[in-house]
């Protein structure tokens, strides 16, 4: 997703924090999970189905790329960015529940804080709050906060 500038106004960071992003889906299928959790040799003989439930290190993964859906960087973001200049930062994480495989989970998300920072150059830094909700049962899977620094 490239990063482009779109403006040369004055950007009221404060003024983007509480604005809700839309909602995306992502389905966590058996192929995603196996692929995730590589090739795992089994025992001779071992007859073991596909896990019913995806490990917890796979949830982290559900969220960067749920997230990635919920916003558009230029549009919601609203700021002058160098092109190719985002990375993630932080990423907190609690869970409600184990992710199934085979279920559809709902990302919801909001800017949670916005703020600039500088070392050698002047960046800023954008945290989203989520919630992940399953279809299994309508409950919350995890919710959690992720950063992401855009360089200018």
């Amino acid at each position: 997703m490239p990063i482009s500038i779109t403006t040369s106004k004055p950007i009221d960071r404060k003024a983007l924090i509480g604005k809700v992003l839309r909602t995306a889906n992502y389905r966590v299928s058996t192929e995603d999970v196996q692929d995730f959790m590589g090739v795992m040799p089994q025992p001779s003989g071992s007859t073991e189905k596909a896990p019913q439930i995806a490990p917890p290190t796979f949830a982290p993964l559900v969220a960067v790329l749920g997230l990635l859906r919920t916003f558009d960087w230029s549009a919601d973001f609203e700021f002058d960015y160098r092109d190719g200049t985002a990375m993630f930062g932080e990423q907190f994480i609690e869970f409600h529940r184990p992710l199934y495989v085979n279920e559809e989970v709902e990302i919801s998300a909001m800017i949670n804080d916005v703020y600039e920072k500088s070392g050698r150059q002047k960046f800023d830094v954008v945290q989203l709050a989520f919630k992940i909700k399953g279809d299994r049962d309508g409950q919350l899977v995890m919710t959690g906060k992720q950063s992401y620094i855009l360089f200018k």
